[in-house]
């Protein structure tokens, strides 16, 4: 179905099975110290199992990286277990493991040069961009510079001992390598400096030698360029001089072609690559370095499905496609697109909330709507049910499709009660906001399982006590949603004030001057202004948080943002309601307590999230032997929790 892209190829010494690339990527399952975790291994076991041709571990170390380490670290041996569990992870299911090596160098954020992680560059010049902090780094002496190379040279050992298969050396994100590369920020006079690129070419030359006698020629060696898509770093031209000087080392097995730097906002984004960006975008970057060496080239850039990644393949412009949230979402779909069941595969809807938005907070990735993504060790095997049972799911949002899909994989026999016409729940309004139709996937995908599995669908149905004691069931899931909340402002009952979602369902017709109330900071506020701004209203976003969207995943906040500004919509952060006039507001500053009026407003939009509206759960309470209360039923949240409440429902009963 797809021949080039389960076509056999070789790199180095190894033939790979197909030309799907498990990219490295911040999975964030470690330890405070940078040292890997069972999670990990379990995760990157998954994605062996599903079916890539290959794995790369995210972006490691080979030196202290601070007291709280943002990066896996190998600077010691105490890495060389976990290399052993994940190469056992992956070879069980015939697949390589490589390990990602590089230097974040003068990069900081969130206090990291006060918690011990020195800030290192070539020379004394801090990052020249005044959206990140402009720490001043310490300029290497070539004494650091050489025992720098020795580290990766002993990282590179341990890999070997561990039993990985390779190495890729990163060279990109403004971090170290390339700003011994780039002439802003390389101002040295010993051998690592110099006025031409070739010239600054030095220290990459030697940690390559280094790291290739460390492993030997058997092993993979792989370079990953970066286009930083900033002045002050490496960009497309200088890795069309770059690759062709790489290859020619004879050193390297591969080039892996990737965008963004991120410690610049706008950079940032594209490196994460939200739906904001078209499927395959970024397939053009590969392409123009492909044209220039004989290296197998691995693209990337949303390749999403394996139609559009047959599609790049059979246009030449990369020999590998990599992907990252693709199999975050479904790391099955390689042997699902293999076995010829596209219609199986979890699509990933770039939302970035729960795969980069979990690393923003700390957390392991995730994925809004498969559960399973860093659960691997829980719930990666669904267990046939002992016996089989009769279970009614009140509710078709996120949280009932998943827990109706569940059971029904577990060998339940499954009833589906939603009262609109068709499943979603609020995942049908969500779409109708800008740029974000790509959440229908959602849907589709819930609709497909529950087709092929037999669930008794029945839509257009508001199912009452009555209806569910009708089929006789042994579990009820009460998974009814939320409506949505108003707080408690004097003036919430005049005529002129409705929520996002009435707005949304085409149920309350506003005026031209709106303003819109955001309580939570997270996409219902700015997505509902974006959408009335296009609708030729004038729009300001009043919220009581230091800034609008505080709580939105930050690459996909910054284009949001953009979007508002450029639309002229106002943004008043730290301001309360007080109260709602006839025609205006009763406001004031949250810090100073300070009050002020906005007039001639003609319509008030709550985006204020919703109230749980657990009423059947609590009319069926000891009425039927088990009744589950689930999603935002139990209480508001969003579409990664209401999957991950309806997965854990469909897993216990």
């Amino acid at each position: 179905m797809f021949p080039r892209l389960f076509s056999s190829i070789r790199i180095g010494r190894y033939i790979l099975r197909n030309r799907i690339v498990n990219a490295g990527h911040a999975a964030h399952f470690q330890t405070g110290d940078g040292l890997p975790t069972a999670r990990y291994v379990e995760y990157v076991r998954e994605r062996a199992r599903g079916g890539a041709g290959l794995v790369i571990i995210g972006h490691t170390v080979p030196h202290y990286d601070g007291d709280v380490s943002l990066a896996l670290t190998n600077y010691d041996d105490r890495v060389i277990p976990w290399y052993r569990a994940f190469a056992d992870a992956t070879h069980q299911h015939d697949v390589p493991v490589l390990v990602q090596l590089g230097h974040r160098g003068r990069w900081a954020v969130d206090g990291a040069a006060f918690l011990g992680r020195p800030l290192l560059a070539p020379s004394a010049v801090p990052p020249p961009v005044f959206s990140s902090p402009q720490l001043m780094p310490h300029a290497m002496t070539t004494r650091e510079v050489e025992d720098l190379v020795r580290k990766f040279d002993a990282a590179a050992r341990r890999v070997r001992a561990g039993g990985m298969d390779g190495v890729e050396i990163a060279v990109g994100l403004n971090y170290l390598l390339a700003l011994f590369l780039v002439e802003e920020s390389n101002r040295r006079t010993d051998r690592y400096g110099g006025r031409t690129l070739a010239e600054r070419m030095t220290l990459l030359y030697e940690i390559l030698g280094a790291v290739r006698e460390a492993l030997g020629p058997d092993l993979l060696l792989g370079v990953r360029l970066y286009d930083d898509m900033v002045e002050y770093s490496l960009g497309l031209e200088d890795l069309k001089q770059i690759a062709p000087l790489l290859e020619a080392t004879g050193l390297v097995d591969y080039l892996n072609v990737w965008i963004g730097t991120i410690g610049e906002a706008r950079s940032n984004r594209a490196h994460w690559g939200s739906y904001y960006y078209e499927p395959g975008q970024f397939a053009p970057l590969a392409a123009a370095i492909k044209r220039l060496v004989r290296l197998p080239v691995i693209g990337a850039g949303r390749i999403n499905s394996p139609g559009l990644a047959e599609r790049l393949l059979e246009q030449d412009q990369l020999d590998l496609v990599a992907m990252v949230k693709a199999l975050i979402a479904d790391p099955e779909l390689p042997e699902k697109a293999r076995e010829g069941r596209v219609d199986d595969i979890r699509y990933c809807i770039g939302c970035a909330q729960s795969c980069v938005g979990h690393v923003y907070m700390g957390l392991g990735v995730g994925c809004i709507y498969n559960p399973v993504a860093g659960r691997e060790q829980e719930w990666s095997r669904l267990t046939p049910a002992l016996r089989p049972r009769r279970v009614v799911v009140v509710g078709g949002g996120p949280a009932g499709l998943e827990a109706a899909r569940v059971a029904a994989e577990r060998g339940h026999r499954v009833v589906l009660f939603e009262r609109a016409q068709r499943l979603g729940g609020q995942v049908n309004l969500i779409v109708k906001t800008p740029k974000r139709e790509s959440f229908e996937e959602i849907i589709l995908f819930f609709e497909r399982q529950l087709s092929r599995l037999k669930v008794d669908v029945r839509t257009g149905v508001e199912a009452g006590v009555a209806d569910v004691l009708a089929e006789t069931p042994d579990v009820v899931i009460v998974a009814t949603g939320s409506t949505p909340w108003r707080p408690p402002v004097p003036g919430a009952d005049r005529p002129q004030v409705v929520s996002a979602r009435e707005v949304l369902a085409g149920s309350a017709p506003v005026g031209d001057d709106v303003v819109v109330v955001d309580t939570q900071g997270r996409t219902e506020g700015c997505t509902i202004a974006e959408y009335l701004a296009d609708l030729g209203k004038r729009v300001e976003i009043v919220t009581g948080l230091p800034y609008v969207g505080r709580d939105i995943t930050p690459v996909v906040w910054h284009h949001l943002l953009e979007r508002l500004l450029t639309k002229r919509v106002r943004l008043t952060p730290f301001t309360g309601v007080s109260e709602i006039l006839e025609h205006g507001l009763a406001l004031y500053n949250v810090v100073t307590r300070e009050p002020s009026q906005l007039e001639g407003v003609d319509a008030v939009v709550f985006a204020a999230g919703g109230h749980a509206d657990d009423r059947l759960y609590h009319q069926l309470e000891g009425r039927v032997a088990e009744v589950r209360l689930i999603g935002d039923g139990f209480e508001p949240r969003d579409i990664e929790m209401a999957v991950v409440d309806g997965h854990r429902a469909g897993v216990e009963v």
